[in-house]
């Protein structure tokens, strides 16, 4: 019987996985040097790999962080994965994207000396899980129930973490200041909120042409609202009836006003009836969800994006409903009162109706007043006007050369996010906490109400289906501007990612020649 062939050992030098390969019963081989190769464009890919943790951190502020320890022990493990754990729910808590909380909840993990750890993020779960060397597996999880905007809160934890690695801190000192952070006051009073709320409505109605008794009205409608929100916030109302009721209210205040203001006893005039409610609705939009949820879709957070989005959808819908239902209840006061609401037309929309100065001065005012909603640090109220107007002009210059609306809102919200990492970066702060007040500026308020008031004013037959289209035309590109400013911000953060690492050396520059 033949003994099966053998292969001969391989010849130094050359790859013993392709050395010498058996074609012949007796023995005999061929070289694999004398075989024809593959070009490398036409081999294979090489196996997908898990992608490691530093690799995941790739794009944002926290990238390259040091070890600031060994883990080693199971106690220590624990101890790293509760300081990830408490910095990613304070941060989803405070309003930041899954990409943030991710990335931050990694970074913290790896500097604290897991470099295996898993992070799931669902919405409002957090779930984390490690293997220690010894192959004990600890595993954490935290649900995160009624988040609050807290964006000096957010840049507190935001700086904590780069200070982690960046080796300026380490995991106990970490664990201490984080502490002090969930127990500090809020940076704004409920009074100055109210006042903020009612600054934003006051803003844009200044930006979109209103005379000074309109802007009064818009200030004070925003101030009644916000206080009965508050009220009702007592009841544990979900989102889309609060929002419903405020956007009715405040159709209904400014109708009152709109009266008030024909029989001569204060100074309105008719037009400025849709400027108020206009501020009204900007006032009630959820801005940061929006945001949130575009670049938790885009940063491949499906899940948790579509759920953010669909939150985003409801929470406009219920003031497109409380609008609505207040319009239909003033156009039947009108009337029985035998008065005629006068809305502009439809080509004045968001910042096209005021004078250039007008405008500008009214986005420094909305951007300044998101900044105290958002609860935002005072040194961040500056850079939040500017940025807001620095949008709204973007926009508006667009607007003037025959771009589209949603073209130029798109790329006003580009510009927008662009500046937003840069400067938030250089004030140690997530760029959230400024392309959200920056926004607010462009938000589509007078867009929402004309439509609305198209699809509820009574017509002839034959103008009825003209009318309603047209309305129904004007609320979806609202819409569709809502999602252009977050789609077109989330752009511009991830064009500025790569200029970190010189806005943070640049920073660090700046802080060392102060200490001399």
């Amino acid at each position: 019987m033949t003994p099966p062939p053998t292969i001969p050992p391989p010849t130094p030098g050359m790859d013993p996985s392709s050395d010498s390969i058996p074609v012949h019963p007796r023995g005999k081989t061929i070289p694999a040097r004398h075989l024809p190769r593959l070009r490398p464009s036409l081999r294979g890919e090489a196996p997908t790999e898990t992608l490691p943790m530093v690799g995941s951190l790739k794009g944002t502020p926290y990238r390259d962080p040091r070890v600031t320890r060994a883990v080693a022990e199971e106690q220590a493990a624990a101890e790293v994965m509760d300081l990830a754990l408490r910095v990613g729910e304070m941060m989803l808590r405070c309003g930041a994207g899954a990409r943030s909380v991710e990335a931050a909840s990694m970074a913290v993990g790896i500097a604290g000396g897991l470099p295996d750890m898993d992070v799931d993020l669902t919405m409002q779960s957090l779930h984390m899980q490690c293997r220690t060397t010894s192959g004990k597996v600890i595993t954490r999880l935290r649900v995160v129930r009624r988040p609050k905007q807290d964006f000096a809160r957010l840049a507190a934890v935001h700086t904590l973490v780069e200070e982690l690695v960046n080796g300026e801190v380490d995991v106990e000192q970490a664990t201490a200041r984080l502490r002090e952070i969930s127990r500090a006051h809020r940076t704004w009073a409920g009074w100055a909120v109210a006042v903020a709320n009612g600054g934003v409505a006051a803003g844009v109605a200044m930006s979109l042409g209103a005379g000074w008794g309109g802007i009064v009205v818009a200030l004070l409608t925003a101030l009644l609202n916000d206080q009965v929100i508050r009220g009702l916030s007592t009841f544990s109302l979900p989102a889309f009836f609060t929002s419903a009721i405020g956007g009715a209210l405040a159709t209904v205040i400014a109708f009152i006003a709109y009266v008030m203001g024909i029989e001569g006893w204060i100074p309105i005039s008719p037009s400025d009836f849709a400027f108020v409610v206009a501020g009204g609705i900007v006032s009630l939009l959820p801005s940061r969800t929006i945001t949130s949820a575009m670049e938790d879709i885009i940063s491949g957070f499906p899940v948790t994006g579509t759920a953010r989005m669909f939150e985003v959808m409801l929470h406009t819908f219920g003031i497109i409903v409380g609008v609505a239902t207040g319009l239909g209840l003033s156009l039947q006061l009108a009337d029985a009162l035998s008065l005629a609401l006068v809305p502009p037309p439809i080509t004045k929309l968001a910042w096209a109706s005021g004078s250039p100065t007008v405008v500008m001065v009214g986005a420094a005012i909305v951007g300044a007043s998101a900044a105290v909603v958002s609860q935002s640090r005072r040194r961040m109220l500056i850079p939040a006007a500017l940025l807001g107007m620095t949008a709204v002009l973007v926009a508006s210059t667009l607007t003037g050369a025959d771009f589209g609306r949603l073209t130029a809102t798109g790329i006003a919200g580009v510009v927008l996010g662009f500046a937003a990492r840069i400067v938030a970066l250089r004030l140690k702060a997530p760029a959230v906490t400024l392309a959200v007040p920056g926004s607010l500026g462009l938000m589509p308020g007078l867009a929402i109400f004309v439509g609305l008031y198209r699809l509820t004013q009574r017509s002839d037959e034959q103008a009825w289906a003209a009318v309603q289209a047209a309305g129904l035309a004007g609320v979806l590109t609202a819409f569709g501007v809502i999602f252009a400013i977050a789609i077109g911000s989330t752009l511009g953060d991830l064009l500025a990612a790569p200029f970190d690492g010189a806005v943070r050396a640049r920073r660090q520059r700046t802080e060392e020649r102060k200490k001399r």
